[in-house]
């Protein structure tokens, strides 16, 4: 009679395993919402998307003067091919706005892959003119002494 139960704990706990397989899949695989480029976080979303996709040209032209950075420093950066950024807050102080990510690398392909490591980071925006440029990231910048955010 004990094999009754295990075998309805059995089927529950693959139908989980199952349906959590089924979240990670359609997780990994939804596409990021587009953020308006005239805003700090959706400068800072067309800045690391450019780093991310090697596009370096693209991601300079996103760099604000005062960053003191340049084409060969963000031609310099390193990020896995496997990041995934999220969104995490925006604090707009008058010309200035720090935008919060958080930065997951080397997470595994798959249901079962590894999570990877997560960290935070700061990216600085300024306004210039009537756009937002990128002014510091001491995550992606630091080569060129950029410690801003």
């Amino acid at each position: 009679m004990a094999s009754g139960p295990n075998r309805v704990l059995a089927a529950v706990v693959g139908i989980v395993v199952v349906l959590a397989a089924i979240a990670g899949v359609v997780a990994a695989n939804r596409t990021a919402p587009t953020l308006d480029p005239s805003t700090p976080q959706g400068v800072v979303q067309e800045y690391l998307k450019a780093v991310l996709a090697g596009n370096y040209s693209a991601a300079a032209k996103l760099l604000s003067p005062t960053s003191g950075c340049g084409l060969s420093d963000v031609s310099a950066t390193t990020v896995s091919d496997s990041a995934r950024i999220v969104l995490k807050d925006t604090v707009v102080t008058g010309d200035t706005a720090v935008v919060t990510v958080d930065v997951t690398e080397g997470a595994d392909s798959g249901p079962f892959g590894d999570s990877g490591y997560t960290h935070t980071e700061r990216i600085t925006a300024e306004r210039d003119g009537s756009a937002w440029k990128i002014s510091g990231s001491p995550w992606l910048l630091y080569l060129c002494g950029s410690t801003k955010g």
